[in-house]
């Protein structure tokens, strides 16, 4: 498994993450075994609820789920992307905290099984990359 880890946390309020490379078109096939998959981790004291969309620019929502996870708790999902592109990412957690960041997925994300992680805080929400 190829992977690594981003440095640093990027905020999911203020930050995008993006591409350096021109932007392909065509669908790209994942690994089976190693899909592109976004975690979402609660590492609050408490419960919480979250809904996570992921829309991509062109229309379609590639990824529309609630979770209720018990502190300390992760559940993967698998969007199921296949072409790269621009994507819209929401957290909105159930005391009313929303917060929204665009991904720039590339082919090279999706055949290699990136991931991202969407870390619940106390004081807000995180999402990291790995590769």
């Amino acid at each position: 498994m190829r992977r690594r880890h981003l440095l640093g946390g990027l905020a999911l309020s203020t930050a995008s993450l993006a591409g350096c490379r021109g932007e392909p078109t065509g669908r790209v096939t994942p690994d089976p075994d190693d899909p592109m998959l976004f975690v979402v981790t609660n590492e609050q004291e408490t419960s919480a609820t979250v809904r996570v969309t992921l829309v991509r620019d062109d229309g379609p929502t590639v990824l529309d789920e609630s979770v209720t996870l018990d502190a300390g708790a992760s559940r993967e999902f698998d969007p199921g992307i296949d072409r790269p592109g621009t994507y819209e990412l929401t957290a909105a957690i159930a005391d009313g905290l929303q917060r929204t960041i665009t991904l720039n997925v590339e082919a090279e994300d999706i055949s290699d099984g990136s991931n991202y992680d969407v870390i619940l805080r106390d004081n807000g929400v995180q999402v990291t990359w790995e590769a």
